[in-house]
């Protein structure tokens, strides 16, 4: 077995078991540090559900996401007009976005598109966009170098979040996120294997409070990777209101119903 990122040889670093049910190794490779297990067999079982009961976190976590996304995109792409939040889920933090005034569309294979029917992008024939979103997401895939290209080919810019990994082994052993009672969770990343997904991909790596990670052919020169306080206070002074989408997409929405009446 080889490093899915890199290709480089791996080491065994502990077993668990997924799903109450399937022995599996974590394995750390030898060059970037990323993590994987071995072949995800329970896949199929795992996403029986594509929304894990664990997930207890998914509203609070949307909704903390849109003031550091806002800022991100206002500061650093405020040329950006159109979005995509790939793997949206249920459609909440489009929602969310669309309700402060982004052009945010939804992308899911396995899940059900609740709050945005109607801005799918099964819905809308133009599927190139300024900026991707994808939150949670990374440690799903299964062939990660791949996938992520999948992504970019949306859009140029790509915004992900998932934590990093560990160090240490025996730190990574107990970690929480490894959420081995679910099975989704297969692939984690260190700060190596972020900069080498970059430089294969040919873009730019920058990272915001340790988990929201920025990929983009844009230099951004004066990118700061943490939280708004004192200079970034300043970055951030000058506030971009925009008009909310909802008006509109009310009325976007009555008109198609009215059409299919």
């Amino acid at each position: 077995m080889n490093c899915k990122i890199c290709n480089s040889e791996v080491n065994l670093i502990f077993e668990k078991k997924v799903l109450q049910k399937y022995h599996t190794g974590y394995y750390r490779c030898t060059h970037c540090d990323f993590v994987q297990t071995d072949n995800p067999i329970w896949l199929e079982e795992a996403y029986q559900s594509a929304i894990t009961a664990l997930d207890i976190g998914l509203i609070q976590r949307n909704v903390t996401l849109v003031k550091p996304i806002k800022n991100i995109i206002d500061s650093y792409f405020p040329e950006s007009k159109r979005y995509l939040d790939f793997a949206g889920g249920y459609g909440v933090f489009v929602r969310l976005m669309r309700d402060n005034g982004y052009d945010f569309y939804r992308q899911d294979d396995y899940c059900q598109n609740i709050f945005t029917p109607h801005f799918d992008i099964t819905d809308i024939k133009n599927h190139q966009f300024d900026l991707v979103t994808g939150f949670e997401v990374l440690e799903h895939f299964n062939d990660p170098m791949n996938e992520i290209t999948k992504v970019f080919s949306y859009a140029d810019t790509a915004i992900f979040s998932t934590e990093i990994a560990p160090i240490s082994n025996a730190e990574m052993e107990k970690w929480w996120y490894l959420t081995v009672e679910t099975g989704q969770h297969i692939a984690f990343y260190s700060t190596k294997s972020m900069l080498y997904i970059a430089e294969k991909l040919n873009k730019n790596y920058y990272c915001r409070d340790g988990n929201i990670h920025i990929f983009t052919s844009k230099k951004i020169s004066n990118f700061n990777g943490k939280t708004p306080k004192s200079v970034l206070q300043k970055l951030f002074s000058k506030k971009v209101k925009k008009e909310s989408l909802t008006p509109k997409d009310y009325q976007y929405i009555k008109n198609l119903l009215n059409k299919t009446s």
